[in-house]
């Protein structure tokens, strides 16, 4: 079929801006390029236009091109305040244009940031993680009546669930746990060793990796670990469930998703925490005792009686206590975001992302307090 050629012819009289289209109006067609120029030209010249009215009586073919053309003159007609008449127009364009004129205007000017000062920006900021934070612990104290429901023996969960979570977040992060503290825990010793060499203490380094580890750095070390890992991963699930509308389908059959998603994961975070913090203490006296034999030329029977006799075990019970801590943070951080996060693929992105930061600065604010009160109290 051969296309004919697209024509317009423009007339004002009376008032009434008068627009006749004739031709194929297709997109690969010879399209005027200067349609839509030509009736901005018109609102210009013509102050006093009353009425605007199209004809495509002569139309053969039409596609996107052409309504396109039409949105524009919509658009001009609603900025000078002109009324549009398009009942000569055909039905299925009648019916495009007002399904447009449904779908509310994105303004992308919104969503451009401004030029604002450093103050405003840390102001801003500071703003956005208190109220992070409070959210946080809004959550905390709905997870914390959800627990008790469970002691009452009154919360509906799976303990399956539980043991499920037990194992992805125990078992299944031994070998990175591993790793980092046992890099760490070298890393001390080598550092101590370059320092105590130099005073001739070398004996000392079981004492400082030892103290050091049991202490703080093996909890600190795997809640960051398990922050990046577990609580990545929680919120991953359940903003997928929320995307999905899962965590609907569970409200609308009367079962709570702080007991039935929420709280297997506390518990199962609560329980490994301090296992693998122990762990990591192992992992990390080892490093230690082989940087101390390769630099130091201490032996192992000497570097574990020091440690031994530093290491209390309040220095012990005040690691596991912190990795405790930390545990319940990490999972009510995820499944917070989880649960909070928009209903796109974006959003479970950007609340992933944001569980691993809060979970952070929230240990580190939590380890910073416990050890002025593991000092105050003489722990």
């Amino acid at each position: 079929m051969e296309t004919i050629t697209p024509n317009y012819q423009i007339s004002y009289q009376n008032l009434i801006l008068n627009i006749e289209l004739s031709g194929d109006w297709l997109i690969d067609s010879q399209y005027p390029d200067d349609f839509d120029e030509v009736l901005e030209s018109q609102f210009k010249q013509y102050a006093d236009i009353k009425k605007v009215t199209m004809s495509m009586i002569q139309v053969t073919q039409w596609n996107s091109a052409l309504l396109t053309s039409i949105l524009t003159l919509k658009q001009y007609c609603l900025d000078y305040h002109i009324p549009l008449n398009t009942e000569q127009l055909p039905s299925e364009m009648i019916r495009l244009l007002d399904l447009s004129s449904k779908v509310p205007r994105h303004d992308v000017d919104d969503h451009i940031p401004k030029n604002t000062s450093f103050l405003h920006n840390v102001g801003m900021n500071t703003l956005s993680s208190i109220h992070d934070i409070g959210e946080v612990l809004a959550f905390l104290s709905n997870a914390v009546a959800a627990f008790f429901s469970m002691l009452r023996g009154k919360a509906t969960y799976r303990s399956s669930d539980t043991w499920l979570v037990m194992q992805q977040t125990g078992a299944e992060a031994v070998p990175i746990v591993s790793l980092l503290n046992f890099l760490v825990g070298a890393i001390l010793g080598y550092i101590g060793a370059m320092q105590l060499e130099k005073f001739g203490a070398e004996i000392f380094i079981g004492d400082m990796v030892g103290v050091a580890m049991t202490r703080e750095i093996a909890a600190i070390i795997t809640a960051i670990i398990m922050a990046g890992r577990s609580g990545a991963a929680f919120a991953a699930q359940l903003g997928t469930m929320k995307v999905n509308e899962e965590i609907d389908a569970l409200r609308s059959m009367g079962i709570s998703p702080m007991e039935f998603l929420v709280l297997p994961r506390m518990i199962g975070m609560m329980l490994m925490m301090p296992l693998l913090a122990i762990y990591a203490n192992f992992m990390g006296i080892f490093g230690g005792a082989l940087v101390a034999y390769g630099m130091l030329n201490i032996s192992l029977e000497q570097y574990l009686n020091v440690v031994i006799k530093s290491v209390g075990l309040n220095d012990v019970a005040a690691g596991v206590f912190m990795s405790t801590i930390f545990g319940i943070i990490v999972a009510v951080v995820g499944c917070q975001k989880g649960l909070s996060c928009g209903k796109s693929a974006e959003a479970v992105g950007i609340s992933t992302t944001s569980a691993v930061v809060t979970s952070t600065v929230i240990i580190f604010v939590c380890a910073a307090i416990l050890t002025v009160v593991y000092g105050a109290l003489g722990i």
